[in-house]
């Protein structure tokens, strides 16, 4: 039997969720790989649910495979104890310490975003 030249054509699933990047400073990947990291807050970067490629910024790139499970919004003196721990922080002051450090210009009255996510297998 001769093989079928489909061309250029690429198919793609309607249904795939597209993968989206998140990116990670490279102290929090042990945080992330034993789950005492389990959201992460940002400022002004749009996250949705679905797919993640979370990226953690090393000499060589190190990507582990997940799934943002929710996106909760609140103001950054909204924030709370719990948040900080999910977050793998001791506690509310070390969380906006570490803000302030990736965010120099946030400030109490902006919105941040909660991102929730986990390892996935694959």
């Amino acid at each position: 039997m001769e093989p079928v030249d489909f061309g250029e054509r690429i198919v793609k699933d309607p249904h795939a969720t597209p993968r989206q990047s998140l990116y990670f400073h490279r102290d929090y990947l042990d945080a992330v790989r034993t789950g005492r990291k389990t959201t992460t807050v940002r400022f002004r970067d749009p996250v949705a649910t679905g797919p993640v490629d979370m990226v953690f910024e090393l000499d060589e790139e190190v990507v582990l495979q997940g799934v943002v499970t929710q996106v909760v919004s609140k103001r950054v003196d909204e924030l709370t104890e719990q948040d900080a721990v999910a977050d793998g922080f001791h506690d509310l002051e070390e969380l906006h310490d570490r803000l302030r450090y990736h965010y120099p210009d946030i400030a109490p009255a902006d919105e941040i975003a909660i991102v929730q996510f986990r390892l996935t297998d694959a």
